[in-house]
């Protein structure tokens, strides 16, 4: 089975239709609102650019509907079936972890690995006194980030200290496996290091299952250098981070809880107040419940009136048959979707 239905299987539900479009723009990372209010309300959120670490833009259906592994409904949306759901569980297994979502929304993981990997190579190979290698594949702005790391460094002392750290590593995630694969994919002195497609014929896994694996191991990664200020790895961290909610959404909440009013933050920030309103669903979609200002929008009374009036499916809310549209804008109808969402979601 190819990656790309792998990882249609791995995002699709068997209770929740999903569609294919917001999929895809959740893989390649497209923080519209439309796409992270979906990727909430399908609950996966987290992978947000999943699909850039795995060098996946497009997802295939077709010989999942043919296999009748997935079923697509009328509004050209995906649920797995019986055998679709025992097969996701199958390729995925029962030891995978997935705590690493918010470490790959706050930092470039792709970068941070190229890194990583290069870094390694180079002290490895300085260590037997190699000057001519074929060094790992990155970009020319990782290779000249390592050279001046590795300028600024102790090299008589570094590869004593990178094995201990990496040592240190490898005993406090204990899980063999994990430590395995990240070990098998280091490049060294007279050591190839393999790809993920190759340890995954090796381990005789699923790809996807290899590649969140890898995901797992180098958040975990991220989490150790973070926490050891001593750390040599750590460095390779520098301008990776990322934050999660923009920085402009940001300053448009912090300048809307100085006066409330968004015709005036509007004018402060120079933008359209629509433009305002879709920051403030971006902070309500990743902000805790009680970190936003939901009351200054919306009121229990207009909740259980939406509540009535439609489904208790929010999936199929269809703000245009809304006979509330009069005293009820589109912005205060999505607000009340999260809300209850995350009600839902227990946050």
């Amino acid at each position: 089975m190819k990656l790309n239905e792998e990882l249609a299987l791995f995002l699709l539900d068997k209770h929740q239709s999903r569609r294919k479009r917001l999929l895809e723009n959740l893989l390649v990372g497209k923080k519209t609102v439309a796409t992270i209010y979906w990727a909430l309300r399908y609950q996966i959120l987290g992978y947000l650019g999943l699909g850039r670490y795995m060098e996946i833009t497009k997802l295939d259906f077709t010989n999942l509907e043919k296999q009748k592994l997935v079923i697509k409904d009328e509004n050209q949306a995906y649920v797995l079936t019986d055998k679709g759901y025992i097969l996701r569980s199958k390729i995925l297994g029962d030891n995978l972890k997935f705590n690493w979502q918010r470490n790959f929304q706050s930092f470039n993981f792709m970068r941070f690995k190229s890194r990583l990997l290069l870094f390694i190579q180079v002290i490895s190979e300085y260590q037997h006194n190699q000057r001519k290698y074929y060094p790992v594949n990155v970009s020319d702005s990782e290779m000249n980030f390592v050279k001046y790391y590795f300028k600024k460094i102790d090299r008589e002392s570094i590869a004593f200290s990178l094995k201990n750290e990496l040592l240190n590593f490898f005993s406090v995630i204990n899980n063999e496996n994990l430590a395995n694969q990240l070990a098998n994919e280091l490049v060294g002195f007279q050591k190839n290091g393999r790809t993920l497609f190759q340890l995954a014929n090796e381990f005789d896994e699923s790809l996807i299952k290899v590649y969140l694996s890898d995901i797992d191991v180098i958040s975990q990664l991220i989490d150790f250098v973070v926490n050891n200020q001593e750390s040599v790895i750590f460095p390779l961290l520098k301008g990776l981070h990322q934050n999660v909610v923009s920085d402009s959404a940001i300053m448009t909440l912090n300048q809307y809880l100085i006066n409330h009013d968004i015709s005036k933050v509007a004018l402060k920030r120079h933008l359209k107040e629509s433009t305002i309103y879709e920051h403030l669903m971006e902070i309500a979609i990743y902000f805790p419940i009680n970190k936003f200002p939901y009351s200054d929008f919306i009121n229990d009374v207009q909740i259980e009136e939406l509540k009535e009036q439609l489904s208790d499916d929010i999936d199929k809310w269809n703000y245009e048959n809304l006979s509330l549209k009069q005293s009820l804008s589109f912005f205060q109808f999505r607000l009340v979707e999260i809300y209850l969402t995350k009600v839902g979601n227990d946050e």
